[in-house]
């Protein structure tokens, strides 16, 4: 049993099942990139989940460890993506007696760097701001707009971070490395289907419309369904200019989704008479479902086939209980003339927020390793940026 309302004492770090880790995170709440699962689709990467506790063996937060080892040596990258799973308003209390344990496990297992993604909201804007200021001020300018959240535990964090060497990564207008601080997610909780449907612009609801009236079907698929998705994301891929992910990294997620009950991870699958006109990958852990990669063909571009197949996964996410839809990132060195402007357009106008979280930091624990890991990844970098020539990486990419 976890106790994840209070502790006792000082807090330690220590190895846990992968069973242990995914029931804490589903009680403390966290990220699908904190699951067993993800972890399972990711075999180029050692896993290693961890527990804290507190001074009577209570544990009281979980996370997963992913570590990029360096060949022939104990040193690691340690890489906690969206995570750990904590009581993060508990946390920003005393970010220091959750901090340090993990750092001296860090330490202590040889790693030069640790990464974490740390899940608070700091804050959080209305679409109509942010679609305003995509026309007029750039991408990014709403940010200097006042929130219509701002979150006081996240000013907390950040000036702990700061102050103890913790290094923003993937902040500013260039592409963000690993996962996207700023996240495209529709509100549920304490909200029916008609509700949310009130909160879309006029052209979504029209565009839903559409999709009733042309005959537009949406059906969920479990593995059977990548043939289908492929063809539609890589056909995306080949219109919108993005580089596509290999067929085989949504069989892993597949697989490995499928071998625990407590997560899901389907494909939502809009067809008219049988014509699959868009295809979607979804991720359900915990309250919130989850939007990962989609494409659409050009054909009958009028059914409005997206929008139906969306608005399907909304109401599912209603029906079983979840508070959030996450429409995932977007990227942030997107400009107004950008063709994955759209993408983002698209998500505002179902209602989504955009919801800044503190987001990535990174602690050097070992300069020398940290230095010579990063000259080797910028090499990796450069040669795969020589193999898309021009191709510019799409925001649900960064999963």
């Amino acid at each position: 049993m976890t106790a994840l309302t209070s502790r006792t004492g000082p807090l330690t770090v220590r190895p846990i099942t992968a069973d242990e880790e995914l029931a804490t995170l589903l009680e403390v709440g966290g990220s699908f990139l904190q699951t067993p699962s993800w972890a399972a689709s990711k075999p180029d990467w050692r896993r290693q989940y961890l527990g804290w506790f507190d001074a009577e063996g209570t544990r009281v937060g979980a996370g997963l460890v992913l570590a990029r080892p360096v060949p022939r040596t104990r040193r690691s990258f340690a890489y906690l993506p969206e995570g750990p799973g904590l009581p993060w308003d508990e946390v920003a209390k005393d970010p220091a007696a959750w901090f340090d344990p993990l750092t001296d496990w860090a330490r202590g297992a040889g790693a030069f760097a640790l990464r974490v993604g740390c899940p608070v909201t700091s804050r959080t804007w209305a679409p109509d701001v942010v679609k305003k200021q995509i026309g007029e001020g750039g991408l990014l300018s709403f940010t200097s707009l006042p929130p219509a959240f701002d979150n006081p535990s996240a000013r907390a964090l950040e000036t702990y971070l700061d102050g103890a060497g913790w290094t923003p990564i993937g902040w500013g207008t260039s592409n963000a490395v690993g996962q996207p601080r700023f996240l495209c997610i529709v509100d549920l909780e304490g909200r029916d289907a008609p509700t949310v449907l009130r909160s879309m612009n006029q052209q979504w609801r029209r565009n839903i419309k559409k999709a009733e009236k042309a005959g537009v079907e949406v059906v969920v698929r479990g593995p059977e369904g990548l043939d289908a998705f492929y063809e539609q994301y890589t056909e995306s891929a080949h219109r919108d200019g993005f580089f596509p992910r290999p067929k085989f990294y949504f069989e892993r997620i597949m697989k490995a989704f499928a071998a625990d009950p407590r997560v899901d991870a389907s494909f939502y699958e809009a067809n008219v008479a049988g014509d699959v006109l868009a295809s979607a990958l979804m991720i359900r852990v915990g309250p919130t479902f989850s939007y990962l990669y989609g494409g659409s063909t050009s054909r009958n571009r009028d059914a409005r086939a997206s929008n139906a197949l969306q608005w399907k996964a909304i109401r599912d996410a209603i029906d079983l209980g979840c508070t959030a839809y996450d429409f995932r990132g977007f990227n942030t060195s997107l400009g107004a003339t950008s063709p994955l402007t759209g993408l983002l357009l698209f998500k505002l106008g179902a209602g989504a927020d955009v919801v800044e979280k503190v987001g990535e930091r990174e602690l050097v624990v070992n300069r020398f390793w940290h230095k010579a890991f990063e000259a080797a990844m910028q090499g990796r970098t450069l040669l795969t940026t020589w193999r898309k020539r021009g191709q510019p990486q799409a925001t649900e990419a960064e999963v």
